[in-house]
């Protein structure tokens, strides 16, 4: 069984030091600091070369704390998300940097890979942050704590603590012989197909949203569900976790709400048309390839 995760590179999270003031302070005043801009999701990213997002330096903004959460370190070099909140604000930093905000989820398989899980956590952290200014408890307004990980009530009363929390989805590979099952849907790019997905549902185990998806998409029952790896899909809050397994029967009822296609391809068949692969970031497409290479 695998377990790996699909990300190669490592965030040290250095979560010891989220309360510390004085050395997050630091942090943001050390010239190698880097700040990731977001703005409504998209990331900035250099006009000269798209490919590439803008990193800025604490000195080159004028940003309130509440604007901020410390992501953590890579290589030794300490990254910031910077949250943008308003129109005005973003055109000005485009112009002054020669950048452009890009959303991240259409941009995200031309950006450089080394890039990838720390654009989409400080896109995380922003959609986050955005979703919870007030409390759901007593609807006093919220604060941020502890770097960026946590938001409190202001009132003294409450004081209830939120944390950030990804709501999990499982995402399938299922075979019969030699041939798997791809399906697409009405909104994706015409001639791609991906691997079936959805998510867990209350009260419900891992294994048991895998085998129900499946059922309720593709009207077909799965056998030998494997865990395969797992990949934070944070398109804006997601955590896949990625399973091969193998279907009792190839007869096919779809539910037209789901997919619009779905049908059962060869290894020779997918090799032919490379162009109906999935985002070369994602799972499904580890999880195609995988099976493709066995």
């Amino acid at each position: 069984m695998q377990t790996a995760s699909l990300s190669p590179y490592f965030i040290d999270r250095v979560s010891h030091v989220r309360e510390d003031n004085v050395w997050i302070q630091a942090q943001l005043d050390a010239g190698s600091t880097r700040l990731i801009a977001v703005y409504q999701s998209s990331v900035l990213c250099h006009n000269y070369d798209p490919g590439r997002p803008c990193f800025l330096s604490h000195s080159q903004v004028t940003a309130a704390p509440e604007s901020l959460v410390f992501l953590g370190q890579v290589d030794g070099i300490t990254y910031f998300s910077l949250s943008i909140q308003t129109s005005e604000a973003a055109e000005q930093l485009c112009s002054a940097q020669q950048a452009t905000f890009q959303a991240y989820a259409v941009s995200a398989p031309m950006l450089e890979s080394e890039y990838h899980e720390l654009l989409s956590l400080a896109c995380f952290s922003s959609y986050w942050h955005s979703r919870n200014h007030y409390c759901g408890s007593c609807a006093s307004a919220t604060e941020i704590s502890s770097a960026g990980h946590m938001r409190v009530c202001t009132s003294t009363d409450c004081a209830q603590r939120y944390f950030p929390s990804m709501d999990p989805a499982i995402i399938v590979l299922i075979e019969h012989e030699d041939r798997c099952l791809l399906g697409r849907q009405a909104h994706w790019p015409e001639t791609m197909y991906s691997t079936l997905a959805g998510f867990v549902e209350p009260g419900e185990t891992i294994e048991a949203a895998v085998a129900r998806e499946v059922n309720e998409e593709a009207g077909i029952q799965i056998e030998d569900i494997r865990y395969h790896s797992s990949q934070a899909w944070l398109f804006p809050n997601s955590l896949m976790l990625g399973f091969n397994a193998k279907a009792t029967s190839t007869d096919l009822q779809l539910d037209a709400n789901e997919l619009e296609a779905a049908a059962w391809f060869t290894r020779d068949q997918i090799r032919a048309q490379p162009q109906m692969l999935p985002n070369q970031i994602s799972i499904s497409y580890a999880l195609i390839q995988d099976w493709l290479n066995r």
